[in-house]
């Protein structure tokens, strides 16, 4: 399998527009906000965190460099990285000018890669090799990692509250003896360091005796009272630096306290939001618990009912023995000085009778303590439902942020990209002040950008062809922004020529993807569906923006990913707009539970226009395709026939006597069901990425019994409506040979789409991840389709390590052939690709041809032992 030259200075040029588009403006935003920080705030302290985050921008501008050929850019970012690894690893003494030329190299990768955008020459410029030199002279000063960490606080509050703690903490962590020994030593460090630098006696003599203790006595009992010594003499030293107490201002003029702010893991926030799904749902079963125990103890009351009349006869027997007439066999007591009138007279039978009546009595007493129970029950519950109700909307409400945060970094770009190829554009931004998950905008960014460029390339036309159409010169484009259910609707829009579908069927039929004589029976959304196929575009020619093979088919994939949908809708010489439906984590929604045949099925209310009786519409043992609703006729269809289920639904045991009136995608549609369940509020769960789901079914909901219930999603339900010829695709070929399935894990979006199209143009079948997290989670899932993975080293989440080394455990996938693709060439990194069980290392920047080679080589099984490219 090999490429020819024009294929290889394709790939060239694709890698080199992803990474100048989509790659570096990301990887340089980071650092762009970092510098402004630095730039506002020189005494703020950055946490190693912080640097990690640095780092990784850097390496990935770097190793993205060097794919792009961009030598200036890649030696740049090197060196940034190196500095950030030096700041972090506290090996840098003049952390002010170190800052201050990370800075610089910044704002130089800025000026490469605008000159990069412009196809200018990249020829090292004298600043350009100014900054390089002070670059390097600066990180020929940073220490020995071995050595103690230089510090260099600006000021003594900073050194106590931030320098001395950090070693605290560190000290204060350790939970072995190696540990202790190394948070110990870099504790004597700071205390020698910052003794040195500020006139404190204590310091300096804490750093002479620390290791004098630590010869002498267990670092177990040592470390707790070092720790609490350090931290008496350190408030006891704050305490002098405070200032003077003023003077409290009058209560009227009293400031409200600002909040505090604390960093937490989006993973955490995960796992919070299903404990609060869980605990609604617990509550939901607590709640049938309460109706169930409502209707035993109305059941108890109806028995007690019904032994009144039992009761009042068996007082009036009582009474009647108690006073015998005489006669034979009268009862005696011995006391036989009374009269029958005089004295009563008592049997066993009147014993049993009275014990009968008391326990009828205590059994009263008893269903009125239930009902006291029941309410106080009713009441603890309504109010538990009020607490996790706010829990649960302050948990939502903290990761919302508004649309308007991602749209607005779009109108700078639009202008730009007007102001560059001389086409005036506008962005309009509506329903900015929607509130949408901050995880869901992170996915968003990257579908988004390529969607806006699209619109302004292929949609909008030139200024002069708008004016001869009768449209304003400047074109539009639209980001739009709305809540739908228990998902978030993000639209791109554009008031330009719209998608030519003539044409569209034209390059599928000269890539084979349909023959002529299908075209004329194919549907518009078929046509339109040909813009997903991987290398698909209309564009006449190479240009900047377009004809790079990089297509819609990228945008749908990352959507997928975050188990969404993407839909086209255009109209010639009036737009094209594509929306983007993402569910949202965690929906609390009230909703319409009906009864179908032997399956319950939800509905969220805000999809509901009105619940009729079918029998005033149609006759509901026949009825009829369509009913007259509110002055209009509209369809109606019986929800388990609209349904395409694989097996076959039993009848239903009721007739169809209500109707279900949604709104599809606009229009009226009546639902025949049974009969209606209940209204109510309950959580919606979206379905995870397992098993394909189809989109009008958004997600699920346990009910208080345990039955899982599908929740419907009318607004989708169009693919249902449509003639089921229709939904019969043409397109489909006979079953292909399998070919080879290679796994690609790299955080960079240039290395992947790279790989991907050197792969797939060589016959194989390619699939995507991010991180090695989503990567294991792709092979537990579906690891046996799998022929080889190709993993980066540094990742977040999980790293190549740590998944390379999770494959070797795993019984079913512990064969898979696995090769490395990082940018670290040392033999450090290399041997613990070996010791883990790596099949290959290949190092970046790479050439297709090599990679083709070496897959081929670990495919096979010819590689011998390890298979290397460096390039």
């Amino acid at each position: 399998m090999t490429l020819d030259a024009a294929d290889l200075d394709a790939i060239t040029q694709e890698a080199r527009h992803c990474f100048l588009y989509e790659d570096a403006p990301e990887y340089l935003l980071l650092l762009e906000q970092w510098a402004e920080q630095v730039v506002t705030d020189p005494e703020r302290h950055y946490t190693a965190e912080d640097y990690n985050t640095l780092m990784r921008a850097a390496h990935s501008l770097k190793g993205g460099a060097g794919i792009a050929q961009l030598s200036e850019l890649q030696a740049l970012s090197h060196r940034l990285e190196d500095i950030l690894e030096a700041l972090k690893e506290g090996r840098l003494g003049d952390r002010p000018r170190a800052h201050h030329l990370l800075v610089q190299g910044i704002e130089q990768a800025q000026e490469l890669l605008a000159a990069a955008k412009q196809n200018h020459s990249l020829t090292p410029t004298p600043p350009y090799q100014a900054l390089l030199a002070a670059l390097t002279e600066l990180l020929s000063t940073v220490s020995d990692p071995s050595s103690p960490p230089t510090v260099a606080p600006p000021d003594l509050r900073t050194a106590l509250t931030q320098t001395l703690e950090e070693s605290l903490q560190l000290l204060e962590a350790s939970a072995t003896d190696a540990e202790r020994e190394t948070a110990l030593a870099q504790l004597i460090a700071t205390a020698h360091t910052l003794g040195k630098q500020y006139p404190l006696p204590w310091l300096q003599q804490l750093a002479a005796e620390l290791p004098k203790l630590a010869a002498d006595l267990p670092l177990g009992e040592l470390v707790p009272a070092i720790v609490a010594e350090c931290r008496q003499l350190q408030q006891a030293e704050l305490v002098k630096l405070l200032p003077p107490e003023p003077t409290p201002p009058p209560p009227a003029e009293t400031a409200p306290p600002q909040d505090s702010y604390l960093r937490i893991p989006v993973s955490r926030l995960d796992r919070l939001g299903n404990t609060v799904s869980e605990l609604l749902i617990g509550q939901e079963r607590l709640t049938l618990y309460q109706q169930q125990f409502l209707r035993a103890n109305r059941e108890l009351k109806q028995r007690l009912d019904q032994f009144r009349p039992i009761r009042d006869q068996v007082q009036t027997f009582y009474d009647r023995l108690a006073t015998p007439l005489g006669g034979p066999g009268r009862p005696t007591n011995g006391h036989n000085d009374f009269d029958a009138l005089e004295f009563d007279r008592y049997t066993e039978l009147h014993t049993a009778l009275q014990d009968f009546q008391e326990l009828l009595v205590r059994i009263q007493e008893t269903g009125a303590d239930i009902d006291l129970l029941s309410r106080d029950l009713q009441e603890a519950l309504d109010l538990n439902r009020q607490h996790l109700n706010s829990l649960y909307a302050e948990l939502t409400n903290s990761r919302l942020v508004p649309f308007r945060q991602l749209a607005q970094m779009f109108v700078t770009a639009v202008q730009a990209l007007g102001d560059r190829h001389h086409k005036p554009v506008q962005l309009v931004i509506e329903g900015g002040d929607t509130l949408v998950d901050q995880v869901i905008l992170q996915q968003l960014k990257a579908p988004l950008t390529h969607l806006v460029r699209n619109a302004f390339d292929h949609g909008l036309e030139p200024p002069k062809q708008r004016q001869q159409l009768g449209k304003s010169p400047t074109g539009t484009i639209w980001l739009r922004a709305r809540l739908r259910g228990n998902a978030v609707e993000i639209q791109v829009a554009d008031d330009g020529r719209g998608i030519d579908l003539q044409r569209v069927s034209q390059k599928a039929v000269e890539l084979r993807l349909c023959s002529a004589e299908q075209v004329p029976h194919l549907s518009r959304e078929q046509i339109l569906e040909f813009l997903f196929v991987p290398g698909f575009s209309t564009a006449k020619q190479v240009s900047d923006l377009s004809g790079r093979g990089v297509g819609l088919d990228v945008v749908r994939e990352q959507v997928q990913r975050s188990r969404g949908h993407l839909q086209i809708t255009t109209e010639p010489q009036r737009g094209t707009t594509f929306t983007l439906t993402l569910p949202l984590t965690l929906s609390l929604l009230p909703m319409v539970l009906c009864q179908v045949g032997e399956l319950t099925l939800a509905i969220p209310d805000l999809s509901i226009r009105e619940v009729i009786a079918l029998k005033e519409y149609t006759d509901i043992r026949h009825p009829s395709a369509t009913i007259d609703w509110q002055g209009q006729s509209i369809p109606l269809y019986p929800l388990h026939q609209l349904l395409p289920y694989q097996r076959p639904l039993s009848g239903p045991t009721r007739p169809l006597g209500v109707g279900v009136v949604v709104d599809v995608a606009g229009q009226a549609v009546a639902l025949a069901v049974n009969y209606l369940i209940a209204e109510r509020e309950l959580v919606v769960k979206p379905f995870d990425q397992t098993v394909p789901v189809p989109p009008y079914v958004m997600g699920c909901t346990v009910l208080g019994s345990g039955e899982v219930v599908p929740v419907l999603a009318p607004d989708n339900f169009t693919v249902l409506l449509r003639p089921v010829e229709v939904r019969a695709s043409p397109m489909e070929s006979p079953q292909q040979p399998i070919t080879p399935q290679v796994l690609i894990v790299d955080d960079s979006i240039t290395v992947r789409r790279l790989l991907d199209r050197v792969l797939r143009q060589a016959g194989y079948n390619v699939v995507q991840c991010r991180d090695g997290k989503e990567a294991l989670d792709f092979l537990l899932a579906a690891g046996d389709q799998v022929s080889l993975v190709i993993t980066d080293i540094e990742m977040p989440r999980l790293d190549g390590y740590d998944l390379l080394e999770a494959i070797r455990l795993s019984a079913r996938l512990r064969h898979l052939p696995v090769a490395m693709l990082t940018s670290r060439g040392g033999d450090t990194h290399r041997q613990k690709a070996l010791q883990l069980g790596a099949n290959g290392y290949i190092t970046k920047p790479f050439q297709p041809q090599g990679i083709l080679q070496t897959v081929t080589q670990l495919l096979t099984g010819r590689h011998g032992g390890v298979a290397t490219l460096s390039q």
